[in-house]
């Protein structure tokens, strides 16, 4: 069996189909439908975020320099990469929704992976303490349940 993917696997993933979806739509605009399209949609998404993470944990570090705290060592990467999907998705939906032909949906998916990635950079510390006291009451909820019902 496949073990169970964690929240930075699950919006890596999400933001590649976000990609991918785009880059379908966008080239079935011109060529009619097709599937060429997918992998430079994914790529283009992709890279957008990681260069979203890594402007947003450069500037992060450089706040916290200039306030004379230590730079920020990004262990958990959870804030960034959940950023970068989400950023994705309302970046295509607003292009759809911006644009009068529906062109341009993997710029659109580019700049909302980029933007949201490098804005959940900084809350990145916070994020993964957050998901991992969501988990672990889960897991108490679900450890409670079984006891009351034998």
């Amino acid at each position: 069996m496949l073990p169970k993917l964690d929240i930075k696997e699950k919006n890596f993933h999400g933001m590649l189909a976000v990609g991918g979806l785009a880059g379908i739509v966008e080239g079935s605009m011109q060529y009619g439908f097709t599937l060429h399209t997918v992998f430079p949609g994914m790529m283009l998404t992709l890279v957008a975020g990681f260069l979203g993470g890594f402007t947003g944990f450069f500037l992060k570090d450089l706040k916290r320099t200039l306030e004379g705290r230590p730079p920020y060592r990004g262990v958990n990467n959870d804030g960034w990469m959940m950023g970068a999907f989400l950023g994705s998705f309302l970046g295509t939906l607003f292009q759809v929704a911006d644009s009068a032909n529906g062109a341009n949906l993997v710029i659109g998916s580019m700049a909302g992976a980029y933007l949201g990635a490098m804005l959940g950079a900084f809350p990145d510390e916070f994020i993964t303490p957050i998901l991992q006291l969501m988990r672990a009451e889960e897991t108490a909820r679900l450890v409670s349940d079984k006891k009351h019902a034998h």
